[in-house]
């Protein structure tokens, strides 16, 4: 069973007072927190373990070393909250809660909305997650989550997730731009998701292979279901946040690759619309996608150096990054995408294809 533990003892108390007023709510190092208690390297590491498992202090990378450590302290406003909401619950229950159940738990004592894998796994069941969830959270609540949700298996970041040993499970909060209530909906079981047109805006922002993936296939599997049109609608909020043309190309290549209209022709051509000339928008902004095509494209400059043979598959490779040149032209992108990542996810949900 988990350990739900909140309670300071005295010597935690006092070491987690004494940074407080030293630090409140500034980051601080490791080298500081020694300084500031006066006790040795061990202690130090003792100290700030013990308020990190009970989610009293957020670990960060540091901004200007990637390898090294800061730390934040959570207010004492914020633990307050936190146990008291562990007060409400029986010890027996609450340490075999896993995170959805906390979510339930939660209810509406703090806004929240499920986003990420988890949020597209609810939609469209084809992609299992990975093992971080991620929510959506009003800024001013950031230490009650992390307050609330961390316990010796869990631990929750603002930024990147530092894989720690023993840790299942990774929570990753993110700031919401909109009024959470308006953009989230409640599941039969009880927690919020982010609904799926707002949910379909996080992934054309985020550009990689795997939000495409997610992209296609929630529009798949919920198409009759989507709102497409309205204040609110996919057509409004991609042309807003400038998500047309990757969204429209992307409709595009899902009817192209199974030569029928998986979706409506008059969506994409509202999608359309709404753009003009061509831009320098390089579509999607995978990483590792672009580094091996611009390293194709290198190899591709020094011809006299490769024999024809090599040439010849180097085209090939580049042929395949660049499947989607002419879709891409049409939507004034560059697109480095292979057809068989739309493919597939057609494919395994059930939609003929064309042929290639």
């Amino acid at each position: 069973m988990i350990r739900m533990r909140k309670e300071m003892p005295e010597w935690l108390k006092r070491y987690y007072n004494r940074l407080w007023m030293r630090f409140k709510s500034q980051a601080f190092a490791f080298k500081d927190a020694t300084r500031e208690l006066g006790v040795s390297r061990v202690m130090t590491v003792k100290t700030l373990w013990e308020l990190e498992q009970r989610g009293f202090v957020n670990k960060e990378r540091s901004e200007v070393d990637y390898r090294a450590r800061t730390y934040r302290l959570i207010s004492p406003e914020d633990i307050s909250f936190a146990t008291g909401l562990y007060s409400l619950v029986e010890k027996e229950r609450i340490g075999k809660q896993s995170l959805t159940e906390k979510l339930v738990f939660i209810n509406d004592k703090l806004s929240y909305a499920l986003t990420g894998s988890y949020a597209a796994y609810y939609y469209h069941h084809y992609m299992v997650p990975p093992r971080v969830f991620e929510l959506k959270i009003e800024p001013q609540d950031e230490g009650k989550w992390i307050a609330f949700l961390t316990d010796e298996r869990t631990r929750v970041f603002l930024g990147d997730v530092i894989e720690t040993r023993k840790i299942s499970s990774y929570v990753r909060l993110h700031h919401s731009s909109r009024p959470i209530n308006l953009t989230r909906t409640e599941t039969e079981q009880g927690y919020y998701v982010e609904k799926p047109e707002f949910l379909l805006m996080e992934f054309l922002g985020r550009q990689s292979q795997t939000s495409v993936i997610e992209t296609i296939a929630i529009i798949l599997q919920g198409k009759e279901l989507l709102r497409w049109h309205g204040n609110e609608g996919i057509v409004n909020l991609a042309g807003s946040l400038g998500f047309s043309r990757g969204l429209g190309f992307l409709l595009d290549a899902m009817n192209f690759e199974a030569q029928k209209p998986v979706i409506k022709e008059e969506i994409i051509q509202e999608l359309k619309r709404g753009v003009r000339g061509k831009s320098d928008e390089t579509f999607p902004r995978d990483e590792i996608f672009l580094s091996r095509f611009r390293e194709l494209r290198e190899k591709l400059a020094h011809r006299a150096l490769l024999t024809r043979n090599e040439i010849e598959e180097l085209e090939r490779m580049k042929e395949r990054f660049e499947g989607y040149k002419v879709l891409g032209e049409k939507w004034g992108i560059q697109v480095i995408l292979p057809r068989d990542v739309v493919r597939k996810v057609l494919e395994d949900l059930g939609v003929k294809l064309g042929k290639k």
